[in-house]
């Protein structure tokens, strides 16, 4: 146990210094004038889609998870304003809620729809992601829609052991879990042939655009079958996604690339900032006193 407390102790002062950027994104698609005059539908609640996100990896110190996770997002800010479907894209360094109880289930409170991400570690949950759900039990999920994404270092090195582990905790506080059809969503960033460490592929920008896809459907369609199917058609989304998967680069939209560039880049809390600055970052009290945005230059 002392070792155990020693290590995540470590862990969080390294996560303090290397000062990840993360910041709240709200997204809305706005309301053109001549909508002026509120409808019913307009009168509802934005639905919110929650990002919190566990990094570094204590195996590699890379922010692999977060940087996937921003590709998520930036994926489902796309298609919200394709789709002109209002969303609310909440995202969290979630590591500073490490420190006690009281923050970690501050993160959880009031969340419709959760998408929890973090990295691999011998065979499973890293600790910090593992910590969190230790500390934050107490909280009510009744009603709340969740999945989990993590990034691994290759693809049977238990990766979706994380993402099982985590969906069995968000069930037991009373979550309703959802994945990709029958996808685990793991992102390998290691063990891979002509890629370098960290580094994810056009394939990978694809499957984040999968998963965009789903995580909008149930976070805006809650429990109407009906509406969460014609939605679906209208994303081409599928649950049987293997029959679609690309199998060529020329089969990749253009638009991947510019969200690949993004993600591959940010290999430092610097850049990642400036990724965050790309989807509209705001300030919010979830933030948990996340250190102030550096100075433009």
């Amino acid at each position: 146990m002392r070792n155990n407390s020693h290590s995540r102790s470590k862990f969080i002062l390294f996560s303090a210094l290397t000062q990840v950027i993360l910041f709240l994104t709200t997204i809305v698609c706005p309301v053109r004038a001549e909508d002026a005059a509120p409808t019913t539908a307009q009168l509802k609640p934005i639905p919110e889609i929650r990002f919190l996100t566990f990094a570094p990896s204590p195996y590699s110190g890379r922010f692999d998870s977060v940087r996937a996770g921003l590709g998520i997002a930036m994926q489902l800010e796309r298609l919200s304003e394709e789709h002109s479907i209002p969303v609310r894209i909440t995202f969290i360094n979630g590591v500073p809620s490490l420190e006690n109880g009281d923050k970690a289930r501050a993160l959880l409170h009031g969340a419709s729809t959760l998408v929890i991400g973090g990295s691999t570690w011998a065979q499973g949950s890293a600790a910090p992601l593992r910590h969190f759900f230790e500390i934050s039990g107490g909280e009510s999920l009744w009603g709340v829609s969740a999945t989990v994404w993590a990034t691994a270092g290759g693809a049977h090195t238990g990766g979706e052991m994380v993402v099982m582990d985590s969906m069995r905790s968000l069930m037991g506080m009373g979550a309703e879990v959802f994945t990709l059809g029958q996808q685990l969503m793991v992102f390998t960033t290691d063990e891979r042939i002509g890629y370098d460490k960290g580094e994810f592929s056009p394939l990978d920008c694809w499957f984040m655009e999968q998963f965009a896809k789903c995580i909008l459907v149930n976070a805006v369609t809650r429990s109407n079958p009906e509406k969460a199917t014609a939605l679906a058609a209208e994303l081409h989304l599928s649950h049987t996604y293997y029959r679609d998967i690309p199998h060529t680069l020329e089969e990749l939209k253009p638009r991947e690339e510019e969200i690949l560039r993004l993600v591959n880049t940010a290999k430092d809390p610097k850049s990642l900032a400036k990724i965050a600055q790309k989807i509209h970052i705001e300030r919010d009290t979830l933030a948990l006193a996340l250190p102030e945005p550096p100075a433009n230059k």
